[in-house]
């Protein structure tokens, strides 16, 4: 079994045994929860866990796009990488959004939430024509340093002339005032 932080050893949830071995070498366990369906989430230092029929996937923090909790189902948008810019700006778009409608009230949506805003340094939405998309520096967990990723609108396409260019731009101007404060 897995082991947590001691802030509530009354509610320690139950890691599936299938996840234990697939945790690097420094991802701790922050916390879990149990949802209605039999699918456990786990919240670690790198990502969000899903354990389910299918077997345990992570969304790494950087690449969840969206979180949000409404009546204890939390949905979860996240992203894939789908190319990298001559900057080495990685291109993502968004994967369709997953609900998990959790089984009791829980810290992990607090937990997913906290990642996610830190994962994020600065981020400035760049509308372009047939492209567009969310330019955002992201702090990857184990590594030094920001990514930069643009997160294209739905439809966008990241060959459209001159969109690559802005996005450079843009991500420097982030950069600046980000190592500025």
């Amino acid at each position: 079994m897995a082991t947590f932080p001691a802030r509530w050893p009354w509610r320690r949830p139950t890691v599936p045994a299938s996840l234990i071995p697939l945790l690097g070498p420094d991802e701790r366990l922050l916390t879990a929860a149990a949802c209605v369906d039999g699918t456990v989430l786990a919240a670690s230092r790198f990502g969000l866990w899903v354990v389910g029929d299918a077997g345990p996937e992570r969304f790494g923090w950087h690449l969840v796009s969206k979180a949000r909790l409404t009546a204890r189902v939390l949905t979860i948008t996240a992203a894939a990488v789908i190319g990298q810019l001559d900057d080495e700006t990685h291109v993502l778009t968004d994967l369709p959004f997953q609900e998990f409608e959790l089984a009791d009230r829980s810290d992990l949506t607090d937990v997913v939430h906290a990642r996610v805003r830190r994962s994020v340094a600065a981020s400035r939405h760049l509308p372009w024509p047939g492209a567009g998309g969310w330019v955002v520096l992201r702090r990857v967990p184990g590594r030094d340093g920001l990514t930069r990723q643009v997160r294209l609108d739905p439809g966008g396409d990241a060959g459209v002339p001159g969109f690559a260019e802005a996005v450079s731009v843009v991500a420097d101007e982030l950069v600046d005032v980000t190592t500025s404060g």
